[in-house]
């Protein structure tokens, strides 16, 4: 029985980094100054990479996306970005610090040409040692995959791609606003395994609008099915800035998401089935 304690927050917070940015202010600047222009430290480094464009703003996203860009936009992103990497490794703390893992994130990275992606890499090497780098992880829609763009992919060094698939039910996709339909996480599909990328994960989502019982039974055996090396699973929030939370606030809509405690026994079921298919938990949210 779904009760006020357990169902899914409408509105909720999120915060990307802390502290937050609203909470900066000039009085904090020479502390920056310092820590940056200290001696490096005898640690490796991570990089996160932030691609914000995307085909389309799914209805449960609440991260900084864009669709109204065009090319000379991205353009002018992919520069900024390649820069601001070229000023940070000059800085002393960086010295010669190598980086452990490079990500890729957004957004959607597979939005970029091949093009792009190999002139933004091609700037990054200039000016950051990621050689010996445990992982380069790229996430992927699978609808802006071609076979060309993956085997561009693999020649820049990708180790570990992440296939936002969420969910193998075109209904569900459509009415959740995901930009891809089954056939096209199908067809990506069969490019990655032509390519042997060292790893490959699957991102699935439990909880998204529409979802059922028999759905999501099937999608872990679609999951299954496919074999990849990791399967992440997520439960559905809704922070403020999504549009399913805009809506429900505003009355337009019932609050169309699944309570926590079904969420919890969609993710247990998952657990079970990905346990018995021989993959083991790594994290809160991947088996591998």
């Amino acid at each position: 029985m779904t009760t006020e304690a357990t169902k899914t927050e409408v509105g909720s917070y999120f915060v990307a980094n802390y502290p937050p940015f609203s909470q900066w202010s000039a009085e904090a600047l020479p502390d920056a100054r310092q820590a940056l222009e200290s001696p490096p430290r005898d640690v490796p480094l991570g990089l996160y990479l932030h691609i914000p464009f995307c085909r389309k703003r799914c209805k449960f996203c609440y991260f900084r996306v864009y669709t109204d860009k065009n090319g000379g936009d991205v353009e002018r992103y992919v520069s900024a970005l390649s820069r601001e990497i070229e000023l940070v490794s000059r800085l002393p703390v960086m010295g010669e610090r190598p980086f452990r893992f490079v990500y890729f994130g957004g957004g959607t990275p597979s939005f970029l040409s091949g093009r792009q992606l190999t002139s933004l890499v091609d700037r990054l090497r200039a000016n950051i040692n990621w050689d010996h780098a445990e992982e380069v992880t790229f996430e992927c829609e699978p609808g802006t995959l071609s076979q060309p763009k993956l085997a561009t992919l693999k020649e820049l060094g990708v180790t570990r791609l992440s296939l936002g698939v969420e969910n193998f039910s075109d209904a569900i996709l459509e009415e959740n606003g995901r930009a891809h339909l089954s056939a096209e996480i199908y067809k990506a599909w069969d490019w990655i395994k032509a390519l042997e990328f060292p790893n490959v994960n699957i991102d699935l989502i439990s909880g998204m609008v529409g979802e059922t019982w028999d759905n999501w039974r099937d999608n872990i055996r679609r999951t299954i099915e496919l074999e990849p090396d990791s399967v992440t699973i997520y439960q559905m929030e809704l922070p403020f800035n999504t549009v399913y939370s805009r809506d429900i606030l505003g009355h337009q809509i019932e609050t169309p998401v699944a309570d926590w405690p079904t969420k919890r026994a969609w993710q247990s079921y998952a657990y079970d089935e990905l346990l018995a298919a021989g993959y083991k938990i790594s994290s809160a949210y991947t088996l591998v």
